[in-house]
């Protein structure tokens, strides 16, 4: 169990929506975040900064960035990027990047974090127990957190009411983890199926996840404790995933057969609402403020908009 990897896509046969064609530089996308209105997509070396309507005039503002960053998150308007030993945070409207030296500390080497509403940076080590925590422009972190084990990804997760949640996974041991790092705490911790993919927050302490090695769509909470609420089958090879508020859907795209799904998760048994084609490939997703759901595929094929999806049952 463990090590998921999405698997590599048939061709693409008719994707839905509107297909942008990328330029080569940064054509093969390894990550896709949006903040605000401003899609994030890295690639390599670069990542690019733009509104959709950017990207359609392929004009766009070209950051460059370490190569040995890892997953990229935003808040609602920086994108972050753990590279080790720094963290850049980049202003989306602007692209300039603020640096956080991490070195010597125990957050070092990382490759997950994330900002809280509030402004505070959690980052994760990539090969130790350790989670940081610093307050709004620190040095120093404010709590060092004991949790189980190294962090593959970290996203901060809106709570009605309350401080965001901090969710963690561990790829190669395929468990999530909730951290009260208020508290300087960790919190409970539970696995993901077979082989735990992408995580994505919801509103309100949702989480929605992808098990690639189970090919399954997991629904959890994060409120006081880390609680798995429903599972469903979708197919082969399940990867990115996203919250729709404007629908109350959780999509998931399936690298294994192009296919894009949407659920409602509303009841106790997920129903499957709509069942889309997608670009090859299509690893990660997001969703802009009027409902248009933007893939992106990590071969060359493009960013795919999908503006109006079908919602019947498929």
């Amino acid at each position: 169990m463990g090590n998921a990897v999405a698997d590599v896509s048939p061709p693409a046969t008719d994707p839905t929506g509107r297909v942008i064609e990328l330029v080569a530089g940064y054509s093969e996308v390894t990550d896709l975040e949006i903040a605000g209105d401003i899609l994030g997509l890295r690639a390599g070396g670069t990542l690019a900064l733009g509104t959709l309507s950017q990207f359609d005039a392929g004009d766009v503002t070209e950051v460059t960035i370490p190569e040995n960053c890892g997953d990229l998150t935003a808040s609602a308007d920086t994108f972050v990027l753990a590279c080790r030993e720094e963290v850049l945070l980049v202003d989306a409207a602007t692209g300039d990047v603020d640096k956080r030296d991490i070195a010597g500390t125990d957050a070092a080497p990382a490759v997950a974090a994330a900002l809280t509403s509030t402004g505070e940076l959690v980052v994760g080590n990539a090969e130790s127990d350790k989670v940081l925590v610093f307050e709004e422009g620190a040095e120093e972190p404010v709590h060092t957190i004991t949790v189980a084990g190294n962090t593959s990804q970290l996203i901060a997760v809106p709570r009605e009411g309350d401080v965001d949640t901090i969710v963690r996974t561990n790829h190669a041991n395929t468990t999530i983890q909730d951290v009260h790092w208020r508290e300087g705490e960790q919190g409970g911790t539970l696995r993901v199926g077979l082989g735990v993919g992408r995580i994505a927050a919801g509103e309100n302490s949702l989480v929605v996840v992808s098990d690639n090695i189970g090919d399954q769509l997991a629904i959890y909470t994060a409120t006081d404790v880390i609680r798995l609420h429903q599972t469903t089958p979708v197919d082969e090879s399940p990867w990115g995933v996203v919250w729709d508020a404007e629908r109350d859907l959780a999509w998931i795209a399936s690298t294994g057969t192009n296919t894009l799904a949407g659920f409602d998760v509303s009841t106790g048994v997920p129903e499957r609402k709509s069942l889309l084609d997608t670009v090859a490939d299509a690893q990660n997703i997001v969703i802009l403020e009027d409902g248009t759901l933007v893939l992106a595929s990590a071969t060359g094929g493009g960013l795919q908009v999908i503006d109006n999806p079908e919602l019947t049952s498929q």
